[in-house]
């Protein structure tokens, strides 16, 4: 679904993706209507999404594995 980029962060990724969100603001639920990100935005180990232009970072949180965030993304 997503392709996640590595980033200096190994607690942050960054996906490329057109958007309309405003650039350098940390993302609600209720900023976001895309079914694809809310679904990335309400994953239970993702701490928050930021916007850049043309990109969005996800973080993730401290504990959390990378290969189950895309695994549980991709099914």
């Amino acid at each position: 679904m997503f392709e996640f980029i590595d980033t200096p962060n190994p607690n942050a990724k960054k996906i490329m993706v057109e958007h309309n969100f405003e650039i350098s603001i940390y993302l609600d639920a209720e900023s976001i209507e895309d079914k694809n990100l809310k679904t990335l935005f309400n994953h239970h180990d993702v701490e928050n999404i930021f916007s850049g232009p043309g990109f969005l970072t996800i973080t993730k949180k401290a504990n959390s594995l990378w290969e189950n965030i895309i695994q549980d993304l991709d099914t």
